[in-house]
C-alpha cells in the first residue's frame, strides 16, 4: 500500500523536524540559562516517531502485507528512516553536554551506521559484477571477485572511520562534529539514491 509508505515519509519528516527543534531548544535554553526538560521531551517524541517509522518501513520493505510498493518508494522511504536515525542518535548527545564519554559513544554509534552505508554504496557499484554467474553455480568465481571488492570496501570503511575520528579529535565540539557527520550521512544517502535511480530494475505487478 503506497498510502502506508506516504504516511511513513510524513511521520519521518515530522520526526526529523522535531529532533531539529529539540536541538534548537536546547541551545536556546542553554544560552539563556533556562532549566527545562522540554528539549529532552521533544527528543523522546522524535525517537518514538522513529520507532514507529522503522516498524512501518520494515512492513513495506520485507513483507507484502500492504500489497505492492514500488521499489523507488521503498528507497526514498528508507532514506528518510536513515536520516532520522542518525539525527536521533546525534541529537541525544546534545542533551548531555557534560558527559564527554556519552557524547563520544553516540558519535561512534552514528559513525558505525554511516560506515555501514559506505559498504552499501560500494556494493551497489559492484553487485552486478560480483553476483555474475551465481545463478549458474559459479561460486568460486563469484567469491574471488568478492575478495577483491571486500578489500576495497574494507579500505574505504577504515578510511571513513579514520576521517571521522580525525573530525572528532580536531573540532573540539560535539555540535560541530555531529554537524559534519550528519552532512556526510545525508550526502552519502543521496548519492546512493542517485546511483540506484539510474539503474533499470524490472518492477513486478
Amino acid at each position: 500500500m503506497v498510502r502506508l509508505t506516504s504516511i511513513s515519509n510524513i511521520l519521518s519528516g515530522i520526526g526529523i523536524a522535531i529532533l531539529g527543534v529539540s536541538a534548537a531548544f536546547w541551545y536556546i535554553f542553554d544560552y539563556y540559562n533556562i532549566a527545562s526538560e522540554v528539549p529532552f521531551y521533544a527528543w523522546v517524541l522524535g525517537a518514538a516517531l522513529l520507532i514507529l517509522v522503522i516498524l512501518m518501513s520494515a512492513i513495506t520493505t520485507f513483507t507484502e502485507m500492504t500489497g505492492f510498493v514500488h521499489p523507488e518508494d521503498k528507497l526514498v522511504s528508507n532514506m528518510f528512516v536513515f536520516i532520522q536515525s542518525i539525527s536521533a542518535i546525534l541529537v541525544l548527545g546534545i542533551q548531555y553536554p557534560n558527559d564527554a564519554d556519552a557524547q563520544r559513544f553516540l558519535f561512534d554509534v552514528a559513525s558505525m551506521i554511516v560506515i555501514a552505508y559506505v559498504f552499501l554504496f560500494v556494493f551497489v557499484f559492484f553487485s552486478a559484477t560480483i553476483l555474475e554467474g551465481g545463478e549458474t553455480g559459479q561460486v568460486k568465481e563469484m567469491t574471488s571477485r568478492f575478495m577483491l571488492v571486500s578489500l576495497l570496501m574494507g579500505s574505504l570503511m577504515a578510511g571513513t572511520k579514520i576521517g571521522l575520528d580525525w573530525v572528532w579529535a580536531t573540532t573540539n565540539s560535539y555540535a560541530l562534529a555531529s554537524g559534519i557527520l550528519g552532512a556526510f550521512a545525508v550526502v552519502l544517502v543521496l548519492l546512493i539514491a542517485i546511483v540506484l535511480g539510474r539503474k533499470y530494475e524490472p518492477v513486478g505487478e
